[in-house]
């Protein structure tokens, strides 16, 4: 067994999982990567990524406040990294995320500020930005939708697992529009690989703002952040297909990936199955091997209404 000296040692290396169980009557096999398996979730790995290269080029050093606006998985993953390595965290948060977010980011020690909900991760962003440019240099933007050490960790890391985990036999990847450094980075590693690979990204259907549609309100929690953002402006070549998912749709499946598959995942990963299957069931995607991701883990979404509900408990006297 591992003895480690230090929690960043557990990011990535993560397994993939067949789901075809959730898919009985499609033709092509579908994949999910468990990134839930990171020590907090996938936003691990681009975090790392990030606060590794700061510290490189000087930018940051312990002591320095890492500040960022976040719908909950990165701010996670900057109050891990930044209560095992010294560094204060700050974070910026629509108020409609879920409680156990700001439990968790207080947990590690860091301060939740949260910002009025309508105005989503974009809103948050440019408090996050302005609080750093008065803040006299003490404070460091991570900067999570622009910076391209975000997209350079998945390039690096998550796309060469994958392509491994698959032996290259892969014919669509399936990702999340959030702050699109896993589109930008995955994008641009497998179409360097396989330029017939299909790049399928997906976003809240009630606020498709990727596709370029109004921002509107949403419940899929880590995605839909209400703005293009710029790395999804450097990968927009290389997108294939826009897919618009409903709440709806996003809920239902990530309740059944927990009672077929014993997965607890956040709704993200359900939108991101849902895709899947439907591009399974396509008759042009009959033999394809389909790869989606599985972001998170469902415990930091049991208070969001309706997902998880104790709807089946019996009281004896």
């Amino acid at each position: 067994m591992r003895v480690i000296d230090d929690i960043s040692e557990l990011v990535g290396r993560t397994p993939m999982l067949r789901c075809n169980k959730l898919f009985p009557d499609a033709a092509a096999t579908v994949l999910a990567k468990l990134e839930l398996t990171n020590p907090m979730s996938v936003k691990d790995r681009p975090v790392k990524h990030i606060i590794t290269r700061a510290l490189q080029r000087g930018e940051i050093a312990p002591g320095t406040e890492l500040v960022e606006a976040s719908s909950g998985n990165t701010a996670i993953a900057i109050a891990m990294f930044g209560a095992s390595a010294g560094f204060p965290v700050k974070i910026f948060m629509s108020d409609l995320c879920s409680v156990e977010r700001f439990q968790i980011l207080n947990a590690f020690g860091a301060t939740v500020v949260l910002t009025p909900g309508v105005e989503h991760t974009k809103g948050a962003r440019a408090r996050a930005m302005k609080y750093c440019e008065d803040s006299g240099g003490t404070a460091y933007f991570i900067n999570q939708h622009s910076n391209p050490d975000n997209g350079d960790a998945h390039e690096a890391t998550t796309g060469p697992e994958i392509w491994e985990q698959t032996g290259g036999d892969i014919d669509a990847m399936v990702i999340g529009l959030g702050t699109s450094g896993t589109f930008e980075g995955l994008s641009r590693y497998f179409k360097t690989q396989n330029p017939d690979l299909r790049i399928v990204a997906f976003e809240p259907a009630s606020s498709p703002v990727y596709g370029g549609g109004e921002m509107g309100k949403h419940r899929l929690i880590g995605i839909g952040p209400g703005f293009v953002t710029d790395n999804f402006e450097r990968g927009r070549g290389r997108l294939d297909e826009l897919v618009r998912v409903s709440d709806a749709a996003a809920f239902a499946m990530t309740k059944r990936l927990a009672r077929t598959l014993g997965i607890l995942a956040g709704v993200t990963s359900g939108a991101a199955l849902w895709v899947a299957g439907e591009l399974a069931r396509r008759p042009s995607y009959a033999g394809a091997t389909i790869c989606c991701i599985i972001c998170d883990s469902g415990e930091r979404y049991l208070s969001v209404d309706g997902l998880f509900p104790a709807d089946n408990v019996l009281r004896v006297d």
